[in-house]
């Protein structure tokens, strides 16, 4: 398991970070894939006397400081020695366009320290892949390269450094590390099977020291030393200006925050979400992967259909609706053959590892979220809006047409899979989702639908508990009903507008439902009151959804955007204090995720996580548009066209 406690990217290339600097993901070629590092430390060796001391830099020995450079995806971390008087600082950063991990290592030495050596140690897995590898020190380049056949990772630094590369052996056993131990650079210039390499950067009796380490891809030799020598060569001051200049570029563009005490997290929540789009293929990733070994889950570095359409329309109301269209035009590519689209892809399009893809376990949420998000684009006004219209229709009609083929006699859809992944029926929040995706297509493509009102009235009729003013979870496969509470009855509220809180008919069902959400799925946690997906919850140790949380929040402001006086004060209020404690949960570095596990040793759940970023956005945006929030808008420069990524 890989849990990070940061992560930055810039769209081409996605870096995941632990909380002493380690290296847990170099995301290339795409976001998703591969991983590339099994282990990705640093350490310091210490000269005393006859002989010396190592330590690496995740020990307990030192003293700890991770976070953001402010308004950037620059990663500082500094440690501090307790008794070796040893400081290290250590910014990470993705240069704009670039596919490369950029490392400015400072050092400085404190008192009576002896002499330094600074290691930087690495087992990779090009393509995710431990065996058949091939590492070599290209002396002439200055420049270590690693290859799996066309992924190439190479290592070069601005510093003069000793390499040793050795191989894994059974069990564990590492050469290269019991040479780093020793303060000793031990092992060859080149090896084959299940490498390790580590450089080694004599830092000796000086005060303070700099160096700048570049980890690059390519499909090529000549592409990853290429990147290398490139990125080496460069002032570390221009590189970080440059991913600087990319963040700024980013927040500039983007609608203001109305709420100050807010207005970090929204910064970081924005960027974090643009970090998730793989603009090679034109999609968001779920959350960087933490648990590729499905330890503990089903992983996460996957594109959810349904996840990212709540990005698409994000970055749309962001002002970057290049991204969204790409986002549908993936879409367009990736549907099936009947219509639907896939439980979870790799970015490219192709189908990932999966469970609800037989017909009768289909998440026919994600093709309803699809058809639904395409259609409030489309009704958004934005160049060539009619252009795209009528290039994403057959899209649409597709897709409509799947849906109601799910559609059985009586007007709720057939046996599918939830959108949790852990039963299957007839889901009031999947029944919601076909009504208003099917109302959505027929106003943006002309879709001729069903009688959705009475679709709407068999909802109603068959799953809402008037005497408990609660939704039922769903009908089961063996007819009953299941009154478990389920979070996803939020959803009948936002996004699929089902229960408008505008309609004086519908509002008082729309209070009841997130009243009863809060009552019975809320958990008293020391982040605050935070919402469970549904009762029984036992995933995660029975974990709390961040993005739950949220959700409720953002119903809670939909709620107050109708309402007057009291009744808006206190549901602004009640939101305020779910975003907060949502806030609450995110890892060290200001990240949101998607859980809060109890009882497995890990205080949140991959971070950064697209629905989550999302949904705290949306919220940030909606408070800003309350009355007692808005501001003027700060004039922006004119633009003529919109471009697909941001750039610098």
């Amino acid at each position: 398991m890989y849990q990070p406690t940061a992560a930055t990217g810039n769209s081409r290339c996605l870096v995941t970070l632990g909380a002493s600097g380690e290296v847990m993901g170099f995301f290339y070629p795409r976001l998703d894939f591969a991983q590339n590092v099994r282990e990705g430390m640093f350490g310091v060796y210490v000269r005393s006397g006859s002989g010396g001391r190592f330590e690496w830099c995740f020990g307990e020995a030192w003293d700890r400081r991770q976070h953001f450079q402010p308004g950037t995806n620059i990663i500082v971390t500094e440690l501090r020695h307790r008794s070796l008087g040893i400081r290290v600082r250590v910014s990470d950063l993705v240069p704009p366009g670039e596919q490369a991990l950029v490392r400015n290592f400072e050092v400085q030495r404190e008192g009576g320290a002896g002499e330094v050596v600074l290691y930087q140690y690495f087992n990779l897995a090009p393509a995710d892949v431990d065996r058949r590898n091939a590492v070599q020190w290209l002396p002439d380049r200055r420049i270590v390269v690693q290859q799996f056949r066309d992924v190439v990772l190479a290592v070069g630094a601005s510093q003069p450094f000793e390499i040793a590369c050795g191989t894994v052996e059974r069990g564990g056993h590492s050469h290269v590390k019991r040479g780093m131990q020793a303060g000793v650079v031990r092992g060859s210039d080149q090896c084959m099977g299940n490498v390790e390499f580590a450089t080694a950067f004599e830092v000796g009796g000086a005060s303070s020291w700099e160096g700048t380490l570049v980890l690059a891809g390519g499909r090529s030799r000549p592409a990853a030393c290429n990147s290398v020598a490139r990125l080496r060569d460069s002032s570390v001051a221009d590189l970080k200006e440059a991913a600087a200049q990319r963040s700024t570029g980013i927040l500039q563009r983007v609608p203001r925050c109305g709420v100050d005490e807010l207005r970090g997290a929204y910064e970081r929540a924005v960027l974090s979400l643009m970090d998730l789009f793989d603009t090679t293929e034109g999609t968001f990733l779920a959350a960087p992967e933490c648990d590729p070994f499905y330890a503990y889950s089903g992983g996460y570095g996957y594109c959810w259909p349904r996840d990212a359409a709540v990005s698409a329309l994000t970055v749309a109301r962001l002002g970057f609706r290049g991204m969204a269209e790409r986002f549908f035009d993936w879409c367009a590519h990736a549907q099936l053959d009947d219509g639907h689209w896939y439980q979870r892809y790799w970015t490219d399009g192709l189908e990932a590892p999966a469970w609800c893809v037989r017909h009768n376990e289909i998440q026919l949420d994600q093709t309803c979220a699809v058809l639904h998000a395409a259609a409030l684009f489309g009704q958004s006004p934005g160049p060539a809006q009619r252009q795209w219209i009528e290039r994403f229709a057959p899209v649409a009609r597709r897709a409509a047409a799947a849906i109601v083929a799910h559609i059985d006699e009586s007007g709720l859809h057939k046996q599918a899979a939830d959108l949790w992944e852990c039963s299957y029926g007839s889901f009031a929040y999947t029944n919601a989702g076909v009504i208003a995706a099917l109302r959505e297509g027929a106003r943006t493509f002309g879709l001729e639908v069903p009688d959705l009102e009475r679709l709407r009235g068999v909802l109603i009729e068959r799953l809402y508990l008037p005497d408990k003013q609660r939704w039922a979870r769903r009908i089961a496969p063996e007819g009953y009903r299941d009154e478990t509470m389920d979070s996803s009855a939020l959803g009948l509220i936002e996004p699929w507008d089902v229960l408008n809180p505008a309609d004086p008919e519908l509002r008082e069902m729309a209070v009841q439902t997130v009243e009863s959400i809060d009552r019975i799925l809320g958990v008293d946690m020391p982040q605050g009151r935070l919402i469970l997906r549904f009762e029984h919850e036992t995933y995660m140790g029975g974990a709390p959804g961040c993005v739950n949380t949220l959700w409720l929040a953002q119903c809670r402001l939909r709620l107050a955007q109708v309402a007057t006086g009291a009744e808006r004060t206190l549901q602004v209020e009640l939101a305020r204090r779910l975003i907060g404690a949502a806030l609450a949960c995110a890892n060290p570095t200001g990240q949101l995720p998607e859980l809060v596990p109890r009882n497995i040793g890990q205080s949140y759940w991959a971070a950064p996580h697209g629905w989550a970023s999302s949904l705290f956005i949306q919220c940030v945006l909606m408070l800003s548009e309350l009355p007692e929030f808005h501001r003027e808008p700060q004039r922006q420069s004119a633009r003529t066209e919109v471009p697909a990524t941001p750039t610098v």
